[in-house]
């Protein structure tokens, strides 16, 4: 994902751009290095988000930001609803492992202040097989076996048949920013 980032960014008119793939709760940075980090859908990877939190708070400039955006639980709902011919709950397991409340939680008891903006959004399918080929390709549904993927793709044809075409559902999606204080 570095690389193509850099490439993506070579024609832009930047300038120099530089970045590492690092571990996020052990930032080779020196103390007071930045004036922002962002982490984009990423802390639900973690095995311990609250040490990566302490570690970009602790890179940050006095008056610098972290900027973390994370899915709610009820993300998606009516798609990971359908997950549970796996046995999978039905909710967005990223959002489970680090969603509103535990992102709020944690920035909140680094930073001492957290502010949180939704951006509301629907999501739109009006094809099965991409909703088929999403959902099976990470666990449990890549891990199905034949029953159940049949019985999968009967559910999301019948989803899509019973919204006339067009399986939609809520998207939650949240921005939440602390400021290093100092």
């Amino acid at each position: 994902m570095v690389q193509e980032a850099f490439e993506r960014c070579e024609a832009l008119p930047f300038g120099g751009i530089t970045g590492q793939q690092v571990d996020a709760a052990t930032l080779p940075f020196a103390d007071s290095s930045f004036d922002g980090v962002i982490a984009m859908h990423m802390f639900y990877h973690l095995p311990d988000p609250f040490k990566a939190i302490a570690e970009m708070h602790r890179v940050l400039k006095p008056g610098g930001f972290l900027a973390v955006t994370t899915n709610g639980a009820g993300n998606i709902r009516k798609l990971y609803e359908l997950t549970t011919i796996f046995g999978s709950p039905p909710y967005d397991p990223a959002g489970a492992a680090f969603g509103y409340d535990t992102a709020e939680r944690l920035m909140q008891s680094q930073f001492g202040n957290v502010r949180m903006t939704e951006h509301p959004a629907r999501l739109r399918v009006t094809e099965p097989k991409d909703v088929y080929l999403a959902l099976t390709s990470y666990p449990p549904g890549d891990e199905a076996d034949e029953a159940q993927l049949t019985a999968f793709r009967k559910a999301i044809a019948e989803a899509v048949e019973a919204g006339g075409g067009v399986l939609e559902t809520e998207k939650e999606t949240g921005l939440f920013v602390s400021r290093r204080e100092g």
